[in-house]
């Protein structure tokens, strides 16, 4: 395990953790096979030194595929007459 941070977790750790809740296995060792590339020099099309324009593009990615969520939508239901639910009160 790599060098522990005070609370005995770091953020690399974290972020782990993270990926595992939310991929499935090929998935996980596809991004974890990305970060290993990454933090043993692969650039994949970026400069070698700082480079902002991954984060851009990481935000734009995420704004992008991320899942949506519909706020604010109503949908009105008509109780039928004689049915089971006839006597509910609004």
């Amino acid at each position: 395990m790599a060098k522990k941070t005070t609370d005995g977790i770091t953020d690399f750790t974290k972020s782990l953790v993270i990926l595992a809740r939310s991929l499935n296995q090929k998935d996980y060792n596809l991004v974890t096979n990305v970060m290993f590339s990454l933090h043993n020099g692969i650039c994949y099309g970026y400069a070698k030194e700082f480079d902002p324009a991954m984060m851009g593009d990481a935000t734009y990615i995420y704004k992008l595929h991320k899942p949506k969520k519909y706020k604010n939508n109503l949908i009105k239901l008509k109780l039928v007459k004689d049915s089971k639910d006839a006597d509910v009160k609004l």
